[in-house]
């Protein structure tokens, strides 16, 4: 159906939340949507789930006007109701798929470069795993479901849930300041799921270790230094290589906000932008990974192109060699060895020359500060003129 509710615009630096009502409207759910600054935003709770291959077959109403919504979404806001009972506190979500005007290329590129922001700054996350079986999905009564996870069984069926799969959930939950898994009528608090999953699967009892996604929840979140300072955007890339996006372009924007410092500000200059086409986005992504990875021959033995399949950027195998070719004349040499050596000293003795002065050193180093600075132009520009000069 052709969607009857119309997004107002919403300025820089603001954020829509969606209230839900108690009652439905011809057994469909109504919200209400509110927008505010974000500086100015009331305590809301971010709901995470998987889009789903489905086109928007459901609707709901908002605002009093019908809205297109695809099934996962429907279920998720049926059951929602339910689990507001328990949780009056809940009063405001923000959902992507109604939250954002997914036919504003620019909103949406605004919105998805401040995603870090939005699940950092909500109150909790609220992950929907879909519907288990009828005989399970009974409201009970009670915010805590933990006991259905004395059973291995149960546990794996919680895991082989689409949910898993999704490319945006690492940085979701890593995010979080809390989490809670919403199973149908079921609720789940994720340190519970996590305590239970991480006990069965010492005795081999739980499939969990086969979710790449929940391998790296785990292991950022029991990583404090890179739960603060992020991972390398070529390691996020390859572990999560199975890992699903609905649109391939957040293969790459939906791991923004895990990257590290420099990374995440040099890339943060031309990602996320939603008129580039897959293509493009993966082709710069290709040169930013020559550019870190190409210069470092004693570390990295193989080529950035072995390193980094087709899967990993979502392309098939003649558009992705293509790519890598398109790339060749894109480089930004730097002497990264003496900038590490110098840089990421512990000891200025262990580095200093004899007769050299620690002010010496310092001078060197503040030298080669400047020098990493301009050499962070230089990338960024060389990026910039690939993806101008490119007709991808």
């Amino acid at each position: 159906m052709t969607p009857a509710f119309k997004y107002h615009p919403l300025p820089q630096n603001s954020i829509r939340f969606v209230q839900l009502r108690p009652e439905l409207k011809d057994g469909r759910p109504q919200l209400s949507v509110t927008s505010c600054a974000r500086d100015d935003a009331p305590e809301y709770v971010c709901m995470s789930y998987c889009w789903g291959p489905d086109p928007e077959s459901e609707f709901v109403y908002l605002d009093g006007e019908p809205f297109g919504v695809r099934p996962n979404l429907f279920q998720l806001l049926l059951h929602l109701r339910h689990h507001c009972r328990e949780y009056p506190e809940w009063r405001h979500f923000w959902i992507d798929a109604i939250c954002i005007d997914q036919g504003n290329v620019e909103e949406k590129t605004e919105q998805v470069s401040r995603m870090e922001q939005t699940y950092r700054n909500a109150t909790m996350i609220a992950a929907w795993l879909g519907i288990p079986e009828e005989s399970r999905n009974k409201e009970r009564a009670g915010r805590d479901h933990t006991s259905k996870l004395s059973s291995p069984t149960f546990v794996d069926e919680i895991i082989s849930s689409p949910y898993w799969g999704r490319m945006w959930i690492v940085q979701e939950l890593v995010l979080a300041k809390s989490i809670i898994l919403l199973y149908g009528h079921l609720r789940l608090p994720w340190d519970g799921v996590r305590g239970v999953m991480q006990a069965w699967s010492t005795f081999g009892k739980s499939k969990w270790r086969h979710s790449a996604a929940i391998n790296m929840v785990f292991m950022t979140v029991q990583a404090p230094y890179t739960q603060k300072y992020g991972r390398a955007l070529g390691e996020l890339m390859r572990y999560l290589e199975h890992s699903e996006a609905t649109d391939p372009r957040d293969r790459v924007f939906a791991l923004l906000g895990l990257m590290e410092g420099e990374e995440r500000e040099l890339l943060g200059k031309i990602f996320p932008n939603y008129t580039m086409s897959h293509e493009k986005v993966m082709l710069v992504t290709m040169a930013y990974l020559k550019q870190i990875y190409a210069p470092r021959p004693f570390k990295w033995v193989v080529k950035p192109h072995q390193m980094w399949n087709h899967k990993v950027f979502g392309l098939d195998k003649e558009t992705w060699e293509a790519l890598w070719a398109e790339t060749e004349g894109y480089k930004t040499p730097h002497d990264l060895n003496n900038f590490a050596n110098v840089w990421n000293a512990k000891s200025i003795g262990k580095l200093l020359k004899p007769g050299q002065s620690a002010e010496t050193f310092r001078e060197q180093r503040a030298e080669l500060k400047e020098e990493r600075a301009k050499w962070f132009e230089v990338r960024i520009e060389t990026l910039r003129r690939l993806a101008k000069d490119s007709q991808r």
